[in-house]
């Protein structure tokens, strides 16, 4: 563990208006010396008196606007203890007596000579160690101080400490790191207000949140800085207030943690969204990898790329970047399992080379040295290049699989989208036979068995009569799953009239409807007559009492109740249809599902037909069993 040093540096306030160079000299004559170096005199009173650590000040004979001994006057009438070096010019022209009897606490003639700094810097040393109130004195104190000031230096953040001048952050120090990543000289820093830095778009809060750091009210807020080749620094600032020793608040003292990257991977990652909600608005499958190189180029930064996909055993190129095009030239088809592409796609796994010379498989790519390939799923493979060795870390892995899922993705539902349509044409088509090819000669048997029925009183022509009407119901229901009745157009409807109006046409002449309240709900109201009649059917045919029992049973058990239909508002949004007849079969299956019923004359299309309809509307259907033992369907959404 690091361990501070038993000697701590000395602070060194050195006043020299011409020149940074004798304060280096100062400094590299003995490594104990900390050197701070301002140019007049109002800059070195401003530090110390904003309580920065000195434990001596050296200056200048010759400094402008002021003389060297009213200078030290200032000094002493505010800091009588602190130890205060005059380095004489030979042409000056006050004396080293004159400065002594000043009150100076040493003089130092001015030489040209490395010696003459060296012989400067045993004498500040001298001064400090011998001064008899220096805190100095206290090991502890001077262990201390060493231990602030390292931690200011090495801080993992940037530090900077401002004082107010005019109602602005001006710079009076700050750390190695704040300088290293905005890339300025220290002197081309200090003594500038910090708003010399800031892009346009900080400035909007610069000022009121000088003035909450001040007094205490700061909290975090994010500052962009202008480094010195102009590029953007994005930072997390704080500011707590700054005070001198006698309490008063002076100015800031700020931290700035670098969220650069943090906010560059932000705006990739909503770029991405953007780049997803376009993968799935494509409607072909060149249309989905041509974005995939326009996202890997755009926003990944890689312009050279191209896209394969699987045909058969073979992954043929099917986008490809100008950049990749004018680089590698036409591409070659490789065969799942052969070459880098081919290897990758066979094992599902990205496969990253630093420089894809290594790869021995006899295929030119040029310039190429670092690639990635990555698996699209199992639809194809994502080629990227480029022309440095080693290029592709960790996150150029991530951000690539992502375009590569989503695209996957897109292709998936795009593949699924057309099985869709040929489904639906297939529905179509057999629409058209049901309706057209079967329905004619049925009405044609129709028409004929009612004849025969008004001529002849048999048994067997009923019950050919009421089979061929079971088949036009089944006809009727077949078309209504196969075929979309078009565009919904939902509006608000009275459910209570439609519901009504729906009994009245029902077959229904031993059943009641109740319509518990009166709500409204907002459907296509062609499509909702269609869901309550089948209801309303299923409910007589397969809930009623004569369902339930023969009538010489309904007669020997007193059994006199007719079913009733309830229609009402859910404490949510939503309606159901409830009956008081004989329940929800429990023999596992569902429902809803085509073909499904227990009566003998049913289609067993009703309640899937129920079902499609409710989806259409977005909502959600389930068959409960009712509080008195019926049938309760609920409608959600």
């Amino acid at each position: 563990m690091h361990q501070p040093r038993s000697d701590p540096p000395i602070d060194v306030l050195y006043v020299v208006a011409a020149t940074s160079a004798p304060a280096e000299r100062l400094a590299n004559a003995d490594d104990r010396l900390s050197v701070r170096r301002v140019a007049t005199a109002a800059d070195a009173r401003s530090l110390l008196d904003a309580g920065q650590s000195v434990d001596c000040v050296v200056s200048e004979s010759a400094l402008p606007e002021t003389d060297c001994l009213a200078f030290f006057e200032a000094v002493r009438d505010v800091h009588a203890d602190l130890p205060f070096v005059l380095h004489l010019d030979p042409a000056a022209d006050v004396s080293a007596a004159d400065a002594l009897d000043a009150g100076v606490t040493d003089c130092v003639r001015r030489g040209a000579d490395p010696a003459g700094a060296d012989l400067l810097a045993h004498r500040v040393r001298n001064v400090v160690e011998q001064s008899p109130t220096s805190n100095r004195t206290d090991p502890r104190n001077r262990t201390e101080r060493a231990q602030y000031r390292q931690l200011f230096a090495d801080a993992p953040v940037m530090y900077v400490v401002f004082r107010s001048v005019d109602d602005e952050p001006v710079i009076e120090e700050c750390n190695d790191r704040f300088l290293d990543r905005l890339g300025y000289e220290r002197d081309a820093l200090l003594g500038r207000s910090v708003w010399d830095v800031y892009a346009d778009e900080s400035m909007a809060s610069a000022v009121d949140g000088f003035d909450s750091g001040r007094s205490g009210s700061f909290g975090q807020q994010e500052r962009t800085l202008i480094d010195a080749d102009g590029e953007r620094v994005d930072t997390l600032f704080r500011a707590s207030p700054r005070v001198d020793a006698s309490g008063d608040v002076i100015g800031t003292i700020g931290l700035y943690v670098d969220i650069t990257e943090r906010k560059r991977r932000e705006r990739t990652l909503e770029r991405l969204h953007d780049v997803t909600r376009s993968l799935l608005r494509a409607e072909t499958r060149t249309a989905v990898a041509e974005t995939i190189t326009d996202a890997v180029r755009d926003v990944l930064g890689y312009p050279t790329n191209l896209v394969r996909f699987v045909d058969g055993d073979e992954l043929r190129p099917a986008a490809i970047t100008d950049g990749a095009e004018r680089m590698l030239g036409e591409r070659p088809v490789y065969r799942v399992g052969e070459g880098a592409a081919g290897r990758a796609f066979a094992e599902g796994e990205t496969l990253i080379y630093d420089d894809v010379r290594s790869v021995d498989d006899d295929y030119d790519r040029q310039d190429a040295r670092a690639s990635m390939f990555v698996p699209i799923g199992d639809h194809g493979i994502l080629s990227v290049v480029d022309t440095a060795v080693g290029t592709f870390d960790r996150t150029d892995r991530h951000l690539a699989e992502i375009v590569a899922a989503n695209a996957a993705t897109a292709l998936t539902l795009l593949d699924r989208s057309r099985d869709l349509e040929r489904q639906n044409d297939r529905l179509e088509e057999f629409a058209s036979v049901v309706s057209h090819d079967l329905r004619t000669p049925l009405a044609v048997v129709d028409g004929s068995l009612e004849l025969a029925c008004t001529r002849y009183d048999d048994e067997d022509l009923d019950r050919a009569a009421r089979s061929l009407d079971r088949a036009f119901d089944l006809i009727e229901d077949l078309l209504a799953l196969a075929r979309q009745d078009g565009a919904l157009d939902p509006r608000p409807v009275d459910l209570a009239t439609v519901a009504e109006s729906c009994w009245r046409t029902a077959d229904t002449p031993d059943a009641t409807l109740v319509v518990a309240d009166d709500p409204t709900v907002r459907a296509d109201e062609r499509r909702l007559r269609r869901l309550l009649e089948n209801l309303f059917r299923n409910a007589v045919e397969h809930g009623s009492t004569s369902s339930r029992l023969s009538a010489d049973d309904a007669v020997e058990h007193g059994s006199t109740d007719a079913l009733t239909v309830t229609v009402g508002s859910l404490d949510g949004p939503g309606f159901y249809v409830e009956d008081d007849g004989s329940g929800i079969p429990d023999d596992g299956r569902d429902v809803f599902e085509a073909g499904y019923t227990t009566g003998s004359d049913g289609t067993g299309l009703g309640l899937a037909i129920v079902e499609r309809i409710a989806a259409e509307h977005g909502w959600s259907v389930a068959a409960v069993a009712a509080d008195g033992g019926g049938a309760r369907f609920e409608f959600r959404g």
